[in-house]
């Protein structure tokens, strides 16, 4: 998966008529534009300077139709995944509209509330302009933040994720609809309207096929990955029947196959997988496919420094979209995937919610590090209770700023379920009490959930999570593409 930097085009518009007061209004409108573009680009934004590329002279200002033109073309040619029109001093509103009807980006309106500017008039006046024509998506979902460049950027992340989704592929290996779950399918051509690029299917035979390859004919790259993990302080126990030395050694195989089909499909641009699993590798094949959730989703094993790919289970299509999304809102951070369950912070305590995959998820969470040398001495690698044989990755969460979200369907109408708070350090005492799934990783998070509430509401047994807080950046996400938001606190929902 490439995380590629979020392109945000940042045009401002002055009067195109002679007026008193021009010079300081021109003055202001610099510092305006030139301050919010230096922000964007200190927030590691690549930003296209709307003026620069037109070619104004005295102003960062457009103000005549054949300016907008030339900015229409100039954002057109830099590939720009959304727009930012700085509402500084007033213009003609129809300046703006022409500009966003012909580029139709995610569109955000950016005031300043100085009581000597008109920030308020312009943006009333451009922004009901965009309404009342409402010649597209952009104009019709816009944005408006006053002040807060803390809001610009939650919403340059929000709309950037979703452009990136919109040209990304999933790969759903082996098909969806795993354990006859009917929430892990979806609308395939519907989400292609609107949300994602392609989602690809492939059968689990051609991991298959080339793990088998690779034990037979590369077994030393199994056992330099092998010997990665244990020179990186993993424990590994082996038993007579599920982590055996050669059961272990396939599901290394299957983790390389991957890899290796995964750069064979580069220029299908994957930006997540997902492998079903149950029956056709945790019995046909006689492993589980527990290293792919765990390993894809980390920027190192043993060849070194590897991209990041998101990585579900069980053909759930919508919870791989809900954990792309969150990767994609904090690149170079992996997003956590799996199964929910309620947990006590200690015994007698308050009851919180584990997410807690049936085998594996990435291991980035055994330490919220990307490093090896410090994620892998917390990882337990672990006969599985479930399937023909194999190994669960295992270890226990750590503290931290969280947000879960999950993308769910009603009836065919889609809306996602967000909320932040904080994970916890889970300890032997909370998990013991488990029984079924104890080898798994255990993540457990307090988002301040009534239960009884939480029980009516949720969609889904799958949820995921990014570690810190980015509720503004799903509002944002979501409100481009159409769907709500229901906040899991129940603090209300935004459409």
């Amino acid at each position: 998966m490439v995380f590629e930097p979020v392109k945000v085009a940042v045009a401002s518009f002055t009067d195109p008529r002679a007026v008193a007061l021009a010079e300081e209004r021109e003055r202001h409108n610099r510092e305006s534009h030139n301050n919010l573009i230096a922000h964007l680009s200190s927030r590691g934004f690549q930003v296209l300077d709307v003026a620069t590329a037109v070619g104004l002279e005295g102003t960062v200002g457009l103000r005549r139709p054949q300016e907008v033109r030339a900015a229409i073309n100039a954002v057109r040619a830099g590939g720009a995944d959304c727009l930012i029109i700085g509402c500084w001093r007033w213009t003609e509103p129809m300046l703006a509209v022409n500009l966003v009807r012909a580029l139709n980006v995610p569109t955000l309106l950016f005031a300043h509330s100085h009581l000597y500017a008109t920030g308020l008039g312009l943006m009333s006046a451009m922004g009901s302009a965009l309404w009342e024509v409402g010649p597209n998506e952009a104009a019709l979902r816009h944005a408006r933040v006053r002040d807060d460049y803390g809001r610009v950027e939650a919403w340059v992340r929000g709309v950037g994720a979703l452009q990136r989704m919109r040209r990304g592929s999933l790969l759903l290996w082996g098909g969806t609809y795993c354990l006859r779950m009917d929430h892990l399918q979806d609308d395939t051509p519907k989400l292609k309207s609107f949300l994602v690029g392609d989602i690809l299917n492939e059968s689990e035979y051609l991991l298959v096929r080339r793990a088998d390859n690779i034990i037979a004919d590369q077994p030393g790259r199994i056992e330099h990955f092998l010997q990665w993990l244990q020179q990186h302080g993993a424990s590994i126990s082996y038993d007579e029947r599920m982590c055996t030395p050669e059961s272990l050694r396939r599901q290394i195989a299957l983790y390389l196959a991957a890899r290796d089909r995964l750069r064979e499909l580069e220029a299908e641009d994957i930006i997540g997988v997902s492998v079903h699993c149950q029956p056709a590798l945790s019995m046909e094949y006689g492993v589980t496919g527990c290293l792919l959730p765990a390993f894809l989703p980390f920027p190192e094993d043993d060849a070194g420094a590897q991209p990041i790919m998101n990585a579900v289970c069980e053909g759930d299509i919508k919870g791989l979209i809900s954990t792309v999304l969150l990767s994609l809102l904090r690149p170079g951070t992996p997003a956590l995937f799996g199964d929910i369950r309620e947990i006590e912070e200690q015994p007698g305590g308050r009851r919180l919610l584990s997410i807690s995959n049936c085998g594996a998820h990435s291991v980035y969470y055994a330490r919220n590090s990307g490093k090896a040398a410090e994620a892998l001495p917390r990882v337990r690698i672990r006969g599985q209770c479930q399937g023909a044989s194999g190994a669960a990755v295992g270890y226990y969460g750590v503290e931290s700023k969280v947000t879960i979200a999950r993308l769910t369907r009603v009836a065919g109408e889609y809306r996602l379920l967000a909320e932040e708070g904080h994970s916890v350090n889970v300890t032997e005492e909370m998990v013991e009490p488990l029984r079924w799934g104890s080898m798994w990783p255990v993540c457990v998070v307090d988002v301040g959930l009534d239960m009884d509430r939480f029980y009516e509401i949720v969609g889904s047994n799958h949820f995921s999570l990014i570690p810190d807080h980015c509720i503004a950046e799903l509002e944002y996400f979501a409100g481009q593409a159409g769907i709500p938001v229901v906040r899991l606190r129940g603090v209300g929902s935004r459409e």
